[in-house]
This record gives C-alpha cells, structure tokens and sequence, in this order.
C-alpha cells in the first residue's frame, strides 16, 4: 500500500521514535534555596535534588566550581543530592556583625577551635562573631541532618602546587594528619580522595586511586567537616581534584557511587 503523501514528513519522526524513547532525556534536578544569615549578611544554601535517592555532597567553598559540575553531573546519573554554599564566588565568608566585618573558612567553622581560629586569622575576632560562626555551621548539620548520614561526601578543588596527596606523604605539610597514604605512581596527586574511615580507604586503593586516611586520633583540631567526622565516628569522604580536572572528579564520584 502507497505511503499517503501527508504522512511523508513524519516518518523520520514515526523512525526515531523508539530510540529516542529507549535514551530519554536528562533527568532534571529541582532547586531548593534557603538563606542562612550572618550578622547583617545572609549565605544562599542551594540544594540540588535528582529525582532517584543517592549519596549526599557538600561543596562549602563557593570558588571551587569545578567540584560542583562534577557532583551535578553524577547524580543526573545516578541519584542523590549536591548541598552548595553561595556566596559571592570566594573560598571565605564575609560578614558584618554590629558595624564591623569578619572573615572565615567555611571549612573551618565546624568545631569551637576551629572557628575561633579561621576568624582571628582572616581579621577582627569578637566572642559575638564566634558565636554567629558556630550557630551557622550547626544549623547546616541539623537542618540537612549531616550527622545521621551513612556517610559524608564533600567536593572541593585545588590548585596545582598548593594541596595534594603529597602534603599527607612523609615530609608533607601535613605528614601528622595522615594515618595513611598511597599514591598511584605516575598519577596526578592533585587528584585525590581523603577519607576518616579505614574500609573505605582501602577500597579507593584497590581502585587505583589517591587516597589519604585521617588519623582521627591525632589530626590537628582546625574545624574542618572532616575532624568533626572523625570526632563523632561519621564515615567522611572528601573528593577533591584540582580546578579544570572535571573528567577526572567525575570519574572519582563514578566510583565511589558504586561503592556507596
């Protein structure tokens, strides 16, 4: 029977059909944004939601982009949740708090020492602005219920030079904070995971990947999400890559999903 000539121009259509069915389009993510405030100031908390469950990531330094491409790359894929900080595109949070204005690491908030000393390192210190940092970094664990997780992953880049695997190996800048270092030879030590728990340690290794082990015992109190992990026993991941080295940091989050 002849093809009518209305239904000419759809047969590509009528064709591609069922492989178009069979791909389907990217799983969208939803938005949440939520303001947490800071004296006078506020920080955007964005979390992005794929429709599948999956592993939590926290990305706290809002200049460290690469991180995030990666975490929203993977759960499109394969489920779960990228938690980021907003604020302005810098590594620290600025402030004011009754006419004066204070600077810290977010990443150093999470204890008392860790957050007296990133405030009195980057500027003024008042008993008042520690008191704002401290509430801060304990309503991001409460209200995202970080503590309960089986295991917390967090996103952070580098650059080369600065920050690698090798500042954990013997001579390194932070030789004392490591139980354990393997470091693939011929590989980017840029590229690394650095992890509180010993399980996970030695299945990044037998994975072929940069992996440092915290000693949770003795590792120097300085506020970080992984000392407040070690202290209260929470498996903690961090995959961090040097800024640029997406393929890579997605290639890392590829696999630790799967052991997740």
């Amino acid at each position: 029977m002849p093809t009518e000539p209305h239904l000419l121009h759809l047969l590509p259509l009528l064709v591609l059909a069922p492989l178009l069915a069979r791909c389907g389009a990217p799983p969208s993510l939803t938005e949440h944004h939520r303001s947490a405030r800071l004296g006078a100031d506020s920080v955007a908390v964005v979390t992005h939601r794929a429709e599948r469950a999956g592993p939590t990531y926290i990305n706290v330094h809002d200049d460290e982009n690469t991180s995030v491409q990666a975490g929203l790359d993977v759960i499109r894929r394969r489920g779960g949740r990228v938690i980021e900080l907003q604020h302005a595109d810098r590594r620290n949070i600025i402030f004011t708090l009754d006419g004066t204005t204070y600077e810290f690491d977010p990443n150093r908030m999470f204890t008392d020492a860790g957050a007296e000393a990133s405030l009195r390192r980057y500027g003024p210190y008042s008993e008042a602005a520690f008191a704002v940092v401290r509430r801060f970094a304990d309503d991001l664990i409460e209200t995202y219920d970080l503590a309960a997780l089986s295991v917390v992953v967090t996103l952070h880049n580098n650059t080369e030079g600065d920050y690698s695997a090798k500042s954990y190996a013997e001579g390194g800048a932070y030789e004392a904070d490591a139980a354990d270092v393997f470091i693939v030879e011929g590989s980017d030590p840029d590229d690394f995971f650095f992890v509180t728990d010993r399980t996970l340690f030695e299945k990044l290794k037998k994975g072929g990947f940069n992996v440092v082990l915290q000693d949770n015992a003795h590792a120097t109190d300085d506020g970080s999400l992984s000392v407040f992990c070690g202290k209260h026993g929470i498996p903690y991941v961090n995959v961090e890559a040097r800024r640029g080295h997406l393929e890579a940091q997605i290639r890392m989050l590829d696999f630790l999903a799967g052991l997740l």
